[in-house]
């Protein structure tokens, strides 16, 4: 029997409105009354996702900053795996010397070493130039990150101060020198990196991967890989497929990710999380 459902939210459970879908809401709302449990896996911070689910009654626990953060229903933190402070300069020198905008998640917050307001607007140009969006589609999609960054004035003192840094997300219009950023984060240890895109790299600890996290969790919590049905697009979700045996992707799903699935559903405009949910709840009898 399928305990927990792992599904990944942009691209995923998620529409290009960033909802969820009727169809989707519903088919978990079936799989739940069923005993089933929904847990996100997601790039995304704490408030953002609660924001998301509570428009729809739902509850879940929550992987975050693609793995650095385990939290259950009641938002205890359960498992983490935090950027080791020494590794946060050689990351973003790498970002600095490209001339890179990037962004630091923190547990208490989001940080810029920039001028906050030029690192929020290279931002918002990038979902205007990713997506296709104007700028006032772009807002109204609500509160980002960028909109509440803290400047860090010494860096030395911001780490000192031992903030549990979550992931150092980097974005550029130039996608070459994303390429070049990850081919010198490459040569560094300790650190993983992955692009939810090809204009961004976000940089964890190395333990700090969706499947990694997740795996932890379930010995924890005391389920095997068998009762878990995980679902992605991305190449965030890359370690979850390698690592439990029913995977399903997205109709608009990365190739490697569909190669890699157990099953290919619908895209996530048309209710691909649903799909997968029903027929796998069909097939455990």
């Amino acid at each position: 029997m399928i305990k927990w459902i792992v599904s990944d939210m942009d691209g995923t459970l998620l529409n290009a409105q960033g909802t969820i879908s009727p169809g989707n809401r519903a088919a978990l709302q079936r799989a739940i009354a069923k005993g089933a449990k929904l847990v996100v896996a997601t790039g995304r911070e704490l408030s953002s996702v609660r924001e998301i689910l509570n428009q729809c009654q739902l509850s879940a626990l929550a992987i975050l900053g693609n793995g650095a953060q385990f939290v259950d229903e009641n938002d205890r933190l359960l498992k983490t795996a935090y950027l080791d402070p020494s590794l946060f300069k050689p990351v973003t020198k790498i970002f600095d010397d490209l001339g890179i905008h990037y962004m630091i998640f923190a547990a208490d917050g989001f940080y810029a070493t920039h001028d906050p307001a030029d690192v929020c607007e290279a931002f918002i140009q990038r979902c205007m130039h990713r997506f296709g969006r104007s700028r006032e589609q772009t807002l109204s999609r609500g509160p980002m990150p960028c909109m509440q960054l803290i400047k860090i004035h010494d860096v030395d003192a911001f780490l000192q101060e031992a903030h549990d840094i979550i992931k150092v997300e980097a974005f550029s219009i130039n996608e070459e020198l994303i390429v070049k950023a990850k081919k010198q984060l490459s040569q560094l240890t300790g650190i993983a990196y992955l692009s939810s895109y090809s204009d961004n790299v976000e940089v964890t600890d190395a333990h700090a991967q969706k499947g990694l996290i997740l795996e932890e969790a379930i010995q924890l919590l005391g389920l095997v890989k068998e009762e878990v049905m995980v679902l992605g697009d991305a190449f965030n979700d890359v370690t979850m497929f390698e690592r439990f045996p029913y995977s399903f992707a997205m109709g608009n799903a990365e190739k490697a990710i569909k190669e890699m699935a157990y099953r290919v559903v619908a895209n996530c405009e048309e209710d691909g999380v649903a799909e997968a949910i029903d027929w796998m709840f069909k097939e455990d009898h």
